[in-house]
């Protein structure tokens, strides 16, 4: 647990369009492990007071153990789920990941939980792509909810570049080194090739 109450904020509303098939279900770990989504609210839970998913189809996962919100915009991408999560939080902070990051690394969630910052926004950096944050593995605070609902009401549904606009702090490039040197944490499943790519590196763990 974080020494500041958090709540965790899982985004789950893609339409999973390029998979082919509803991702938030896949069992990766095999017919007795979690579904995706399942393993993301799993992932939170030690670390948080509350875990919310942001969904609109909310009826069809009543088994789900956390407090289902539904966007306030459907189809508002990621930006208009993290707004609808952040209202929805009852902690002055959210650790906020994506459902479709299987290979997220336990540790390196715990670091970010815990490391102190002045700001809005604590959200490493992809080493591979300098100055461009991660927008859905990161930690917010109430103060950034303001800034990003003027975005939105302005017209932007880039996550990534509102980001950029919030005070925002990057734990840089020891993050990765201690808790995650291969990175794997950014693997999202977007396409068919991606599935793959994670089962081989499950295989692997």
């Amino acid at each position: 647990m974080s020494d500041h109450p958090l709540s965790g904020i899982v985004i789950a509303g893609g339409r999973s369009r390029r998979l082919g098939t509803d991702k938030r279900r896949l069992r990766l770990w095999g017919d007795q492990g979690p579904h995706l989504l399942g393993h993301a609210v799993d992932l939170l839970k030690p670390l948080c007071v509350e875990t919310i998913v942001v969904m609109n189809d909310g009826a069809a996962w009543s088994d789900l153990p956390a407090r289902i919100v539904a966007d306030e915009e459907p189809g508002s991408g990621a930006l208009g789920g993290l707004i609808s999560g952040l209202q929805a939080m009852h902690t002055p902070a959210a650790l906020v990941i994506a459902a479709d990051m299987p290979l997220i690394e336990p540790a390196l969630l715990s670091a970010l939980a815990h490391w102190p910052f002045v700001g809005d926004v604590l959200a490493p950096t992809d080493p591979g792509a300098p100055g461009s944050p991660q927008p859905l593995l990161a930690i917010y605070r109430q103060s950034a909810l303001d800034p990003l609902r003027r975005a939105f009401a302005a017209g932007e549904r880039r996550l990534q570049v509102v980001l950029t606009t919030l005070r925002w702090v990057d734990p840089g490039p020891e993050l990765w080194q201690q808790f995650d040197p291969e990175c794997r944490s950014l693997v999202n499943i977007n396409t068919p090739a991606d599935l793959v790519t994670v089962s081989r590196w499950l295989k692997k763990s």
